[in-house]
């Protein structure tokens, strides 16, 4: 089946496929950010490109008023169904295309949900809702790929079995990195013997690059970890944290 690679992101992420590739640690990853921000109860939240709403719900737990958007039908439909209340609010749309001037509290993008784009214009495009609705002060999470991790410990195959239910589904990935774009074709292996094979890019962004990004959106970067366990941003581990503030 050939693939979107323009628009990849509207297949890739559709059915049980999203349990398996997406990080699910809400209640650790909400516990991170009250580790490192200041969270509170009645503070408002914007959560860019939310999935099927498990980090909106936890924030929504904690007392907090949230808006998650998300460009997947799927996604909201299920998070309207399972996880709406008065104070988290579900909405399908181009999360890069809502503003509500100084409005919110805190902004997240979470799950490398950022940078899908070949062009680095239209992946600031993602930035710009957070200088425009964060009120001055608000502070912002964001989490994607390490770029240093990336590089010191690429590998081309990467296999995994993933548990679900009373059985096991298959991911085999192959990567290559063209540029600073981080390609990969997936394989999928339910356990029925159904296959499905997906493609997915993400452009790799050292942390000065996105200092510089967020920078023209009035964003300052304060602290960058590696994970949620408060690992050091560096080559060593995965992940690129970003917390910081608007001035």
């Amino acid at each position: 089946m050939k693939q979107n690679k323009e628009l990849w992101w509207t297949d890739f992420f559709k059915g049980a496929f999203s349990e398996v590739v997406l990080n699910q640690q809400a209640h650790q990853t909400l516990s991170f950010m009250q580790s490192v921000g200041t969270l509170k109860p009645g503070m408002r939240v914007f959560d860019q490109c939310c999935g099927k709403g498990y980090l909106t719900h936890e924030l929504d737990e904690a007392g907090m008023e949230v808006l998650g958007i998300d460009m997947s039908a799927d996604y909201i439909a299920y998070a309207k169904e399972h996880l709406q209340s008065p104070r988290a609010t579900f909405m399908l749309g181009d999360a890069k295309e809502y503003f509500r001037d100084d409005y919110f509290d805190v902004c997240i993008n979470w799950n490398t949900s950022f940078a899908y784009n070949t062009d680095d214009k239209e992946n600031e495009r993602m930035l710009v809702p957070f200088g425009r609705n964060l009120r001055r002060g608000g502070q912002f999470f964001i989490c994607t790929m390490n770029p240093l991790f990336i590089h010191r410990h690429f590998q081309r195959f990467i296999v995994k079995q993933v548990p679900s239910a009373d059985s096991t589904i298959i991911t085999i990935r192959e990567s290559r990195i063209e540029g600073q774009m981080m390609m990969s074709d997936w394989l999928i292996v339910y356990p029925d013997g159904h296959r499905e094979t997906k493609f997915g890019q993400t452009k790799l962004y050292s942390l000065e690059q996105f200092r510089e990004m967020l920078g023209r959106q009035s964003l300052q970067i304060d602290k960058a970890f590696g994970d949620i366990s408060h690992s050091p941003y560096d080559e060593d581990h995965p992940s690129m944290i970003i917390y910081g503030h608007k001035v």
